[in-house]
């Protein structure tokens, strides 16, 4: 209860007054603000439009609000002074959603684009989770929906633009919603990025004895705040391909707990941690293991090899649920097992591209390596 009445009072009273007391003050030009709403530092899915902003002499700044790991207090003093920064800026980009953002409505000069963290459309969240154990029901989604407030929503495809309308709550066909591509994959079209993740592997020990490069990049299971990971692999049974490949695992940001992984595999599986960053590891590998992650619409424009590590299938279709039906979906074969996943590795070379191709073509199209330039074009001409 008591909760619940100094959430209303934030939102309905200190956030909303905050703002309309700042839009009083006239809307700088040249000021881009950039919302990392749950990491400690300015994230991957901001950095190469940030410094492209940053080296044409943009007023940059950027609010790290730490949600996940901060108390109330902190997390509202943080939003405070990024609401009264914001209520001046010419642009505002958020890479997923914060409530904060529906406490007060924007101002026609100010643009507010969300450049969400993931491809494609893959699990559900927001509006598409209402019935299901994941997720906030539709009444909190309604009093508190910053999603009415966004001038553009840049994601990878033309074809996955309706699923962003249902999960925010848009007008289908809106126009808000478009597949000008996502910022971050641009990376992976740069040669000389590439070469450096393959160098940055190689000094971890990952290519001792000629062996290739498997990453296994499970997503989370549960609530944002408890998150989990996938249970242990098997390591008796995935030491079959030691000898021909490194397992390079890189957790989820929300699962805080790390891998459990006996001494006796350490030559053979390691965890990546902040070593390496998941696109380095997505550029330098030679096979991903991945389950019901987004990533695989990144990985599919390396053109290699991809499984699904889908052991409880079942249990995530009640949790959360897909946009499209996983088994159909999915550009790769799907594996229950660490022995089914070692098979599929002994097999590699029956992969079927053709279907990797048409996944890409289907829900990547927006992704060609210029997609920060035509942000970058939206928001100098509006």
């Amino acid at each position: 209860m008591l909760r619940s009445a100094i959430k209303w009072m934030v939102f309905k009273i200190i956030y909303p007054v905050c703002y309309f007391i700042g839009s009083r003050r006239p809307v700088k030009r040249d000021k881009m603000i950039f919302v990392e709403s749950h990491g400690d530092e300015i994230s991957d899915n901001y950095i190469l439009l940030y410094d492209s902003l940053n080296k044409s002499g943009y007023d940059t700044h950027v609010h790290i609000l730490g949600i996940a790991q901060s108390s109330w207090s902190s997390i509202i003093i943080r939003t405070v002074r990024m609401i009264w920064d914001i209520s001046t800026a010419r642009c505002v980009l958020l890479d997923e959603s914060n409530s904060a953002f529906g406490a007060f409505r924007i101002r026609k000069d100010t643009k507010l684009i969300q450049m969400w963290h993931a491809c494609g459309a893959f699990k559900k969240w927001g509006y598409s989770v209402i019935d299901k154990t994941f997720g906030e029901d539709r009444q909190t989604l309604d009093r508190y929906n910053g999603h009415n407030n966004y001038s553009l929503v840049a994601v990878s495809g033309k074809n996955i633009c309706w699923a962003y309308e249902e999960a925010f709550g848009l007008a289908k066909d809106s126009g808000i919603v478009r597949p000008i591509g996502v910022s971050r994959t641009d990376v992976f079209f740069d040669e000389k990025r590439r070469n450096e993740a393959a160098s940055k592997i190689s000094k971890l020990g990952a290519f001792a004895n000629n062996r290739k490069v498997i990453i296994y990049l499970p997503t989370f299971r549960g609530s944002i705040s408890k998150a989990q990971t996938a249970p242990p692999l098997d390591m008796g049974v995935l030491s079959e391909i030691r000898d021909d490949y490194i397992f390079l695992v890189k957790q989820h940001p929300f699962v805080k707990k790390p891998m459990d992984i006996p001494n006796e595999y350490r030559d053979f599986v390691v965890e990546i941690s902040n070593l390496l960053t998941t696109d380095e590891l997505i550029m330098a590998a030679d096979i991903c293991i991945t389950d019901y992650s987004s990533i695989v619409f990144e990985y599919s424009l390396m053109h290699r090899p991809i499984a699904f590590f889908a052991y409880d299938l079942e249990e995530y279709y009640d949790e959360r649920g897909f946009y499209y039906p996983y088994e159909e979906f999915v550009p790769g074969p799907i594996v229950k097992t660490t022995r089914e996943l070692v098979d599929f590795v002994h097999n590699v070379d029956r992969f079927d591209y053709d279907k990797l191709d048409k996944f890409r073509a289907e829900y990547m199209d927006g992704c060609d390596g210029h997609s920060t330039e035509r942000l970058i074009e939206y928001i100098t001409k509006h």
